[in-house]
C-alpha cells in the first residue's frame, strides 16, 4: 500500500514538474512576436530626371545605401542622385505598395489589355479636352503651365487620393494622341501618293 502511495507521489511529481517545463516554470507563455525587419529603400524620385536638387528638411546620407538595416520608420537621408530619390526606412518597399512608382515589366502586372483604334481614340478625345492653364502656388514660386485636376476627373490621368497627376497615365494618354495621328497621317500620305501618280500619268498621255 505505502509503495502504490510512494508511485502515485512520484507520478503527480513528474507530471507537474513536466508542466513547470511547458509553461516555462509558471511564466508568459505567449511566444515573443519576432520584430519587423526594417531596411533602406531607395523611392521613386522625379518622373523625369532633371539633375539634382537639395530638398528641405532631408538630411544628406553619409555612408547609408540601399538595403541597410534601419530602426525608425519613416526616416529619410538624401543621396543626391539625379533623379531626386531618397533613401526611406520602412518594412516592405514603398515603390511596390499601391500609388508607388510606375513600374513597366510584365512580371508586375495583370489584367494587361491592349488598346484598340476604338481605346486610342477614346483617351485622345479625352485628351483633346484638357482645359490648359498657367497658375501659381499658393505657397510661392515661378508661373506654371498644367491643368486643374477638378475640371478633369475622374481620368486615368489622375491620382485623386494624393492630388495629383498621374504623369505616367498624361502621358500615355499624349502617346494615344500621337499613335491616331500617325495613322491619320500615313492615310493621308498614301493618298497624296495616288494622286501624284494619277497626275503623273495624265501629263505623260499629254
Amino acid at each position: 500500500m505505502k509503495t502504490k502511495l510512494a508511485q502515485q507521489k512520484v507520478a503527480m511529481w513528474l507530471a507537474g514538474a513536466a508542466f513547470l517545463m511547458l509553461s516555462g516554470c509558471g511564466g508568459d507563455t505567449t511566444p515573443t512576436p519576432t520584430p519587423t525587419k526594417q531596411q533602406l529603400y531607395l523611392s521613386c524620385g522625379d518622373p523625369v530626371c532633371r539633375g539634382y536638387t537639395a530638398k528641405a528638411g532631408v538630411p544628406l546620407c553619409t555612408t547609408e545605401k540601399e538595403g541597410d538595416s534601419c530602426t525608425t520608420a519613416g526616416t529619410k537621408c538624401d543621396p543626391m542622385n539625379g533623379c531626386n530619390a531618397v533613401y526611406t526606412c520602412a518594412a516592405s518597399d514603398p515603390r511596390m505598395m499601391a500609388g508607388g512608382c510606375p513600374i513597366s515589366r510584365r512580371k508586375f502586372k495583370t489584367d494587361i489589355q491592349y488598346l484598340d483604334d476604338s481605346g486610342l481614340r477614346s483617351y485622345a478625345a479625352e485628351l483633346s479636352k484638357v482645359r490648359l492653364a498657367t497658375y501659381k502656388y499658393k505657397t510661392g514660386g515661378p508661373t506654371r503651365l498644367g491643368f486643374i485636376i477638378e475640371d478633369h476627373e475622374p481620368s486615368v490621368s489622375i491620382d485623386s487620393e494624393r492630388d495629383m497627376v498621374d504623369l505616367y497615365g498624361y502621358t500615355s494618354m499624349a502617346v494615344a494622341a500621337l499613335k491616331l495621328q500617325d495613322q491619320k497621317i500615313a492615310v493621308l500620305e498614301k493618298q497624296l501618293a495616288t494622286l501624284q501618280a494619277q497626275l503623273t500619268s495624265k501629263k505623260s498621255k499629254h
